[in-house]
This record gives C-alpha cells, structure tokens and sequence, in this order.
C-alpha cells in the first residue's frame, strides 16, 4: 500500500501528489526519510519507524502551517552523516 501526500502547502508553486514511500531509503543498514526541502531525516533502525515518523512529520508540519504557528524548532532530527565526507 502507498501513500501518497497530497496537500498543497503555503510554499508549493503547483499542487502534486508526493508519493511518501518515495521519500524513505536505506544506507548502511538504518533508514532515512528526505522531506520536500531535501533534508534527510534520521536514522531509524527499521523501515516502519521511518514510515511512521514521515507520516507524523507530514501530519505535524500541515498541522502547524493551517494552524498559521511556525514553531520554533520541529521535534524531527536531521541526519548529520549523510553526504559527509570521511576525514583521511
């Protein structure tokens, strides 16, 4: 089953479904989801927690932006590891 994201945002130039399973991928054994502004969020241990988590993000940041109240900070981490480059 996919789900997809439908809702426009204030900052979406058109409306478009963002197919949500497109935004999880594995590396190095721990999962990630990227949000539309392409920031990685994570790791996450199993694919479901990754699910989960974007389901809440998406219904978290649509809840704030129809609320009109930008929080100060979302309680998401970004992932600071990927596209890092290892110090040799």
């Amino acid at each position: 089953m996919q789900n997809a994201s439908t809702s426009t945002r204030l900052t979406d130039v058109s409306a478009q479904s963002h197919e949500r399973t497109d935004r999880l991928f594995s590396q190095s054994g721990l999962w990630y989801f990227r949000t539309r502004e392409g920031k990685d969020v994570g790791p996450f241990r199993y694919r479901c927690e990754a699910e989960s988590m974007l389901s809440r993000f998406i219904d978290e940041t649509s809840r704030l932006q129809h609320s009109s109240m930008m929080p100060h900070k979302l309680h998401f981490r970004t992932c600071g590891v990927i596209g890092r480059r290892q110090a040799n």
